[in-house]
């Protein structure tokens, strides 16, 4: 395990971004946000260093920005509802969002933060979050809580105490801030959450579960971020990126085919849907369908369910040879599909129960464990 990850060019950048979007099992914000951010560094001559959770401060304070919201595509009806009410020109951008809802929590706390670690994979609650860190002359640690892309902050695989979620600080693109001092459970917290993220059109950074570094260990998955490094760039070396993606990640290859049905529906701060895929290749004959809330949690296999969260699905698009977000999601769009087995930590009782296609909303399916093989 290499205990120093520094990103020194635009290919260690795009590297990152593919892990990310491998992890980030069609959620965790676009690639596109996060190469701008981690680009802006190293134009800058920002140093992109993560740092091992054996080297933070064991008594400095540490949180965690995030993008609180759906990431649903803005329809034309949404885009005029922004503009009649005055949110047509933003003030803040991408990570400044998340530096904001950092220097509000700052604010509030009266505690200066040592470090920040990211909420998930992806491209931008993983690249913006560690710009943002950069940027405040920050560290950043090398592990978060999930380890892949999640859509509630009840998903995690221990509960976060009461004391490390509140206060929780709100920032978004037109400068709007808000504190959440108490809340009841983390239910609350994600609702609360997901609630001003609607009024703030999904353009809104959320900062929370503050804790000290020596607490970090017991409630983070460790080398998460030098693991979707090494994902992305072994994607990249590969002679055939599916099966690179599966080798890289421990998981398995399950098909290739057209995504031919494609159902979405934005709704409660959330992004959901259903897509179907019919194989190709050597996969032809072969219907698929994936439901996801974000990211994908469930997938069907000719009409049985092989593999749902927390285990992760991973599409990745073959004409751009890059993981997929659902946000770009349609019809006619070639893909391979791979999953791959939950961190350890999420295979007990209680990470399950919490993070399931039922506790998600899903009615058509419950728990699967993963398969060995297909």
């Amino acid at each position: 395990m290499v205990k120093e990850l520094i990103l020194k060019t635009k290919q260690d950048v795009e590297d990152l971004l593919a892990g990310f979007g491998f992890l980030g099992t069609g959620g965790g914000g676009p690639a596109e946000a996060g190469r701008a951010s981690l680009y802006d560094c190293l134009e800058r001559g920002i140093e992109i260093k993560v740092t091992d959770l054996d080297d933070v401060d064991p008594e400095g304070w540490y949180a965690c920005p995030f993008f609180m919201g759906s990431i649903a595509p803005k329809t034309q009806e949404t885009l005029n509802e922004m503009e009649r009410i005055g949110y047509t020109q933003r003030r803040y951008e991408l990570e400044d969002i998340l530096i904001g809802a950092v220097r509000t929590l700052e604010k509030c706390t009266g505690r200066k933060m040592s470090g920040i670690y990211i909420v998930e994979p992806g491209g931008s609650n993983g690249g913006c979050c560690m710009a943002a860190a950069y940027k405040m002359g920050l560290q950043l640690v090398d592990g978060d809580p999930v380890g892949r892309a999640v859509p509630e902050a009840t998903n995690t695989a221990k509960p976060f105490s009461k004391e490390a979620s509140m206060p929780a600080s709100y920032f978004d693109s037109w400068g709007n801030q808000t504190v959440s001092l108490d809340i009841l459970n983390q239910h609350a917290l994600e609702r609360v959450g997901k609630y001003l993220s609607q009024a703030s059109f999904g353009e809104m950074g959320m900062c929370a579960y503050v804790m000290k570094g020596k607490d970090l260990k017991e409630n983070l998955v460790p080398h998460t971020i030098s693991r979707a490094y090494r994902i992305g760039k072994a994607m990249r070396e590969g002679t055939d990126i599916v099966e690179a993606a599966a080798e890289a990640s421990g998981g398995i290859a399950v098909g290739r085919g057209v995504i031919t049905k494609f159902e979405p529906l934005d709704a409660g701060g959330y992004y959901w849907g259903t897509y179907e895929i019919e194989g190709t290749g050597e996969y032809a004959g072969n219907r698929y369908k994936i439901w996801f809330k974000n990211e994908n949690h469930v997938l069907w296999k000719n009409g049985e369910v092989v593999c749902t969260s927390p285990h992760l699905i991973s599409l990745i698009d073959l004409e751009q040879n890059f993981p997929l977000n659902n946000s770009n999601l349609r019809e006619g769009l070639s893909v391979g599909i791979v999953i791959s087995e939950a961190y350890e930590q999420f295979r007990t009782d209680y990470a399950i129960e919490h993070f399931n296609p039922k506790s998600l909303g899903c009615k058509e399916a419950v728990y699967t464990p993963y398969p060995k093989e297909l």
